[in-house]
């Protein structure tokens, strides 16, 4: 079924196609449980601990987000669900050879799961809810009710209207032209020719459904088979609006908490007359979010869901900002010196938006945390930092009472969170920027430089390799140093794995050849860092920052 508007186009019976083409799995940081609760405690829930989570995955795949987590959190439980037997059994493999004991991937159906299973602090299903049967989306939300901690959180992904209006037409035409066809290969030749067809034929110039349906082809023309076959073939794919999603979530006793993205929750990201107007049409969260849904013609969703008993601060205060890291890809638009202590407007340019400051704290610390990026640093030591840059000289603070100094930095990383120009967390990754004697990266990301340039890093996000730096990560097991791994690059350039040139020639003298691979070495170990691919094997103890 597609939606309430339009009957079902039949389909015939098929094996389970995730076992024949199965889905690409992969790390999803919105999914992570720091993010989780990291949202939820800015709404006044208090959490278990991240390093010490229980984390249920309905339909896990091969594993590609639960097992990163599962190595990165040694001392939490993860337990994950599919019904691929392909795609369990490869993650099992996985999971032997990483010689983790701490994560389980069980080949159930979904309508499985019981009170059995036992409780979780938090519940992630990515990918799953708009895909399978009426029966199957209630039983996700029992699970959320029957398995889910009394403070947990639970992640539901789906795809929602109005925005999947125009994208459901083009799957209805893409499944007409595969319905003759069985084979998973066959279907997404017919479907791919198709959509180039619709390109060339219908014209966009002065034409409204030319130029909507262009620009919706030219975005699915570009996805990866899986992704075509999974997302816009299957016998299921059933939008809803968000209040109906909400609605239907209330008859399981769940509550909407809020999004895994942050920042679309945010009224400040559009103009002070919008914000107004959608205040004055919604009277609750749901209806604010939903007309928010109208306006960006929303596709997709990221919803966090609590039970109905758990009362929710719907007004995040910046004294939940000071137990937290803060972290910033932000740096300054202007390449002139910054002078922090002049009251004049700076601008800070992230990945896709700017921000502004005249607060000569507020500079201090962005300026501080584009510098270490993609570390993060605790409220407490980033506040001293800034005070000590602006006094030029050591500072200590107590940060057991909010005083009006520490909102000044904390009011503003809040409302940066909401526009996604900082990064607020409960939990600091374990990663280092410095370059070890004896580097050593995650033992997953080793096994995946074996047979790809994609890999998953720190971060819980897929990280891509450059030719040298994929050779040299399964060596980083901290017991090389950098004389052994230059030797390595060395050998394969011998056995002609690697080609190095020298002023555009090939370089065959062993000395020269060694000098080369040294240096390049070093550059790629600083990219490693900067990737968050080496890990932090020694935890420094932060001291705690007293009244001076």
């Amino acid at each position: 079924m597609y939606d309430n508007h339009s009957a079902p186009i039949p389909q015939a019976p098929r094996r389970n196609s995730y076992d024949e083409v199965p889905y690409a799995s992969y790390p999803f940081s919105q999914t992570h449980p720091a993010r989780l609760a990291t949202i939820a405690q800015l709404f006044g829930l208090d959490c278990a601990p991240v390093e010490r989570c229980r984390v249920l995955e309905l339909g896990c795949s091969t594993g590609g987000n639960l097992i990163p987590l599962a190595e990165q959190l040694p001392g939490g439980t993860f337990v994950g669900v599919d019904y691929s037997e392909v795609q369990v059994g490869q993650g099992l493999k996985n999971i032997a050879d990483l010689q983790l004991r701490n994560v389980r991937l069980e080949h159930k159906n979904i309508l499985e799961v019981d009170e059995s299973f036992g409780q979780f602090d938090y519940i992630i299903a990515h990918g799953v809810y708009s895909w399978v049967s009426d029966e199957i989306q209630d039983q996700i939300l029992r699970i959320c009710r029957q398995n889910l901690d009394p403070n947990g959180v639970a992640y539901v992904s789906y795809n929602t209207y109005p925005g999947w209006r125009m994208r459901g037409m083009i799957r209805d035409m893409m499944c007409y032209r595969a319905l003759k066809f069985d084979e998973p290969g066959d279907r997404l030749r017919q479907s791919r020719a198709l959509l180039d067809f619709l390109v060339q034929s219908v014209p966009s110039e002065d034409n409204a459904y030319g130029i909507l349906l262009k620009n919706e082809l030219d975005q699915i023309r570009k996805s990866q088979d899986y992704y075509l076959l999974h997302d816009y073939l299957e016998d299921i794919n059933e939008p809803v609006y968000f209040y109906q999603f909400v609605e239907r979530a209330k008859q399981h006793q769940l509550q909407y908490l809020g999004e895994a993205d942050f920042r679309v929750m945010s009224l400040k990201n559009f103009p002070q007359q919008v914000e107004a107007m959608l205040q004055s049409f919604g009277s609750d969260i749901v209806e604010v979010e939903q007309y928010m849904d109208f306006l960006r013609n929303r596709m997709f969703r990221q919803t966090l869901l609590c039970h109905d008993s758990v009362l929710i601060d719907r007004t995040p205060s910046a004294d939940r900002v000071l137990a937290m890291h803060a972290a910033s890809p932000a740096r300054p638009e202007s390449d002139q010196p910054i002078d922090i202590h002049a009251r004049e407007k700076v601008t800070f340019r992230g990945p896709s938006s700017t921000m502004s400051t005249t607060e000569p704290l507020v500079k201090a610390a962005m300026l501080h945390l584009g510098q270490i990026w993609p570390q993060s640093v605790p409220f407490a030591t980033l506040f001293a930092i800034a005070q000590s840059q602006l006094d030029r000289k050591a500072v200590v603070v107590d940060t057991s009472q909010v005083t009006a100094d520490t909102n000044r930095l904390a009011e503003p990383l809040l409302r940066c969170y909401g526009t996604a120009h900082v990064e607020l967390s409960v939990y600091a990754p374990k990663f280092t920027m410095e370059i070890p004697h004896h580097p050593q990266a995650p033992r997953l990301a080793r096994l995946q430089a074996g047979s790809g340039n994609i890999v998953t890093n720190l971060r819980h996000e897929r990280s891509s390799l450059n030719d040298v730096q994929r050779r040299i990560l399964p060596y980083l097991d901290g017991k090389h140093d950098s004389d052994a791994l230059t030797d390595v690059l060395v050998t394969q350039a011998s056995e002609g794995l690697l080609t190095v040139h020298d002023q555009g020639r090939p370089v065959h003298d062993p000395v020269r050849l060694r000098q080369i691979m040294a240096e390049s070495l070093a550059q790629n170990l600083i990219g490693l860092a900067r990737m968050a691919l080496l890990m932090d094997l020694v935890e420094i103890a932060v001291p705690e920052l007293a009244t001076g």
